[in-house]
C-alpha cells in the first residue's frame, strides 16, 4: 500500500520543484534496501552537506515570528531520531513531510532570496525532492538474507 502511495505521490513531489532548476550538488539516489532504509540514506546525505546542514541542525524556531508561521519546526536530528525510533513505521511519505518541515521555517522567515538560510533550504529541498522521488520509484528487491528468513519461516 505504501509503495502505491509513493508511486502516486512521486510525480506530485517532482512537479513541486521547477524542473528547469539545476541541482548544484544532487544527492546520490539510494536504490538498495527497504524504502525506509533509503529514507535514512537520503537524510544522511542531506546532513553531510555542510554548507546547508548547518542551518538545519537545530530547529529554526529561534526567529520570534516563526512559531506562528511554523508551529512545529523540525531539524535533521529530530527526523533522524523519529526514523530510528520507528515513528514513521513503513510510511516514507510521513518521513518526507517531516523533511519538508525542516525547511519550512527557513522559507517562511527569510524572504530575501539572498538570505543564506533561505538559499540553503531551497537547494536542500530541491535536492531532496528529486532524490526522494527517484529512490521511492526504484523497485524494492528482496535481499538474500530476507529471502532466507522468509523461506525458513515457511
Amino acid at each position: 500500500a505504501a509503495a502505491a502511495q509513493i508511486e502516486a505521490a512521486a510525480p506530485v513531489a517532482a512537479a513541486r520543484m521547477n524542473a528547469r532548476m539545476d541541482v548544484p550538488h544532487p544527492l546520490e539516489v539510494p536504490t538498495a534496501g527497504s524504502l525506509m532504509r533509503r529514507c535514512g540514506a537520503i537524510l544522511e546525505q542531506l546532513s553531510s552537506r555542510e554548507e546547508e546542514a548547518r542551518w538545519f541542525s537545530t530547529p529554526l524556531a529561534a526567529v520570534p515570528a516563526s512559531a506562528a508561521v511554523v508551529p512545529q519546526p523540525l531539524d535533521y536530528g529530530t527526523v533522524r531520531r523519529r526514523l530510528r525510533d520507528g515513528v514513521y513505521g513503513d510510511e516514507p511519505l510521513a518521513f518526507a513531510n517531516d523533511v519538508r518541515l525542516v525547511f519550512d521555517a527557513a522559507l517562511a522567515n527569510h524572504y530575501s532570496e539572498a538570505a543564506p538560510p533561505r538559499a540553503a533550504a531551497k537547494s536542500a529541498l530541491l535536492a531532496f525532492e528529486r532524490c526522494f522521488a527517484a529512490a521511492m520509484s526504484a523497485p524494492v528487491t528482496e535481499t538474500a538474507a530476507a529471502a532466507a528468513a522468509a523461506a525458513a519461516a515457511a
